[in-house]
């Protein structure tokens, strides 16, 4: 431990700035590769439910599971399920919306991930450069007489710097890595759910029960005040008849 801290007091105040960076790109890896994680599911065996629900024309219940699966994948699916009583081309129209929400998500501070990676060689060779113009310093003011020993002792502390900035890029660069496996992987189950959803969609027709289900759960505000309204219209003329 001794010797790990001489390092980090020969190398300067840069040493600890490249510290301070690898600590910051571990918290967004772990954040991310977690988040990650939870994302992914069993997609063969969350649209095989799927399909079996919807073959029973229940609308509801499908989405009401989309609802409790976590994951970017369930949210493009229920998209495509909401919008089932459109045409194939509102469908895919509506997963891409909702794709275009869930992929930033994945991506959440992962440039940054990628722009620690890219800086820290830089860095690292700032800190050997201020270093050995300290070292220069020092042998100009001795004049022509500098010692071996003592000269190749200020050229270490100087490449410590350096050798920390490239050991940083190096960590921060595969956890970039793997993080952009982990999302193109979840990006691909998404793709191919939201795919096999719209065809399934597409080739079967649902009853008007069902599109006022969908309908129903889909409305905005304006549009729920408005059943509303028309609801409450439809019972006072039915109350009216009857008094007549």
């Amino acid at each position: 431990m001794s010797y790990f801290q001489q390092l980090l007091n020969d190398g300067g105040p840069i040493v600890y700035v490249l510290l301070g960076c690898l600590l910051l790109a571990t918290i967004i890896f772990l954040d991310r590769f977690f988040y990650c994680h939870r994302a992914r599911i069993d997609t063969r065996e969350f649209l095989r439910g799927l399909f079996n629900i919807l073959k029973n024309n229940k609308v509801v219940e499908a989405i009401a599971i989309c609802d409790s699966t976590p994951g970017p994948v369930s949210a493009t699916v229920r998209a495509a399920i909401c919008h089932c009583d459109q045409d194939e081309g509102k469908i895919r129209q509506a997963v891409d919306e909702a794709a275009l929400t869930e992929i930033p998500r994945l991506e959440r501070n992962t440039k940054l991930l990628a722009a620690i990676g890219q800086i820290a060689p830089v860095l690292g060779l700032l800190g050997t450069l201020i270093s050995l113009m300290s070292i220069f310093s020092k042998m100009q003011g001795q004049g022509h007489f500098v010692e071996t020993i003592q000269l190749a002792e200020h050229v270490r502390s100087a490449l410590i710097s350096s050798v920390m900035g490239l050991i940083v890029a190096l960590a921060v660069q595969l956890f970039y890595f793997i993080l952009a496996e982990q999302i193109g992987k979840i990006v691909l189950d998404m793709e191919k759910s939201a795919s096999e959803m719209i065809y399934f969609l597409a080739a079967r027709k649902f009853t008007p029960a069902d599109q006022g289900a969908v309908s129903a759960l889909t409305a905005t505000p304006t549009e729920e005040s408005a059943i509303d309204n028309a609801t409450i219209s439809d019972e006072m003329d039915d109350d009216k008849q009857k008094d007549l």
